[in-house]
């Protein structure tokens, strides 16, 4: 079981057939695993978002709302992972190339992606609790196909695992660009966070059944659901992300998302609370 589950997880790059050589101009022909799976997930998401979308407000430009986030989520991923990097930037042990070409934080992106939007929907008049709604029903199930091609890559890589369903990387080239430590079982903690997902993608999907969910409505489940999820996932991962009093920094901006969430349904429950009394 073991040694399948491994061979899986050995494949950083789908096909490499080296470079093509233009004189000044080297260009790679190489498919990586994990910017494969980030396109798979982006295809899959932006299809529910504008099956959704159109249920809440046809004359919407959801495209322009859903490139924007994805390019607004590769910068806030990004400048995240470099805020966490600094001090290894800062001590020579990293430089910045190997910033820009990492895959960055997930959460970074998530709070890209919610900065622009609170412009998006002031240009455009969006109501931003329903509109939330159809991006953070596809985000989860984005995130289920980015998480395989975590798995695929190396990165996100788990803690060290005596279980049996332990995964061990092999690849040169998964500890070249993510880091991963070889030879060693591991947790399999992309494929935890997946699991996760993809029952918060149930929740969250099945809250469209029989008619429009509540604004914020969405939001808000996926953030508990997820920040709880997160902050215990946290405890099986390898990697080295930076931290605070013990906790990473994931584990922090979790613990905000879950109070986030339960605040707001505490506020949707007083007024029904005060007419009952």
């Amino acid at each position: 079981m073991r040694e399948s589950v491994a061979r899986l997880a050995m494949h950083p790059l789908i096909f490499d057939f080296g470079s093509f050589d233009l004189g000044p101009l080297e260009i790679p022909l190489r498919l990586p695993s994990y910017g494969t799976a980030m396109l798979l997930g982006v295809v899959l998401g932006w299809l529910i978002v504008r099956r959704l979308g159109r249920r809440v407000a046809p004359e919407a430009p959801w495209a322009d709302l859903y490139a924007g986030l994805i390019l607004s989520g590769i910068v806030g991923a990004k400048l995240l992972w470099a805020l966490l990097e600094l001090p290894r930037l800062l001590s020579g042990a990293t430089d910045w190339r190997s910033i820009v070409f990492a895959g960055g934080v997930w959460l970074g992106a998530v709070l890209g992606g919610l900065v622009f939007c609170w412009f998006f929907f002031r240009r455009h008049d969006l109501a931003a609790g329903r509109a939330l709604n159809v991006v953070f029903t596809a985000l989860p199930l984005a995130h289920v196909v980015g998480r395989v091609g975590c798995l695929l890559a190396g990165c996100c890589h788990g803690a060290a695992c005596a279980m049996p369903w332990a995964i061990t990387y092999t690849s040169e080239l998964a500890a070249r660009f993510a880091g991963t430590p070889l030879g060693v079982p591991l947790h399999p903690s992309p494929i935890y966070e997946a699991l996760a997902e993809l029952v918060n993608f149930g929740i969250c999907a099945s809250l469209w059944r029989r008619a429009e969910p509540a604004p914020w409505l969405v939001v808000f489940t996926w953030a508990g659901l997820y920040g709880a999820e997160r902050f215990v996932l946290e405890f099986f991962r390898g990697d080295v992300r930076g931290g605070l009093a013990g906790l990473s920094t994931s584990q922090w901006l979790s613990a905000v998302m879950v109070l986030a969430a339960a605040g707001w349904a505490l506020r949707r429950l007083r007024p029904d609370a005060a007419s009952r009394a």
